[in-house]
């Protein structure tokens, strides 16, 4: 169970990392753990980089010409 929420909860942080992105906001992956404060070193680590895989993800698929399959 905790591994099937710690799934969950990495799939919202890349999904908010790409939502981040279109706001306008920073590069900043520890934006998460603002919200997800109870967390292990290990799972902060999975969070951060989920942010950061949404967040970066998001900004190559804007950086292709218009047109252009991903």
């Amino acid at each position: 169970m905790i591994a099937r929420t710690l799934e969950n909860k990495a799939k919202a942080a890349y999904e908010h990392g790409k939502m981040d992105f279109w706001a306008g906001a920073p590069r900043d992956p520890q934006t998460p753990l603002r919200v997800y404060r109870d967390l292990t070193k290990e799972q902060q680590t999975i969070i951060m980089e989920a942010w950061e895989n949404g967040w970066q993800d998001e900004s190559l698929m804007q950086a292709l010409p218009d047109g252009m399959p991903a």
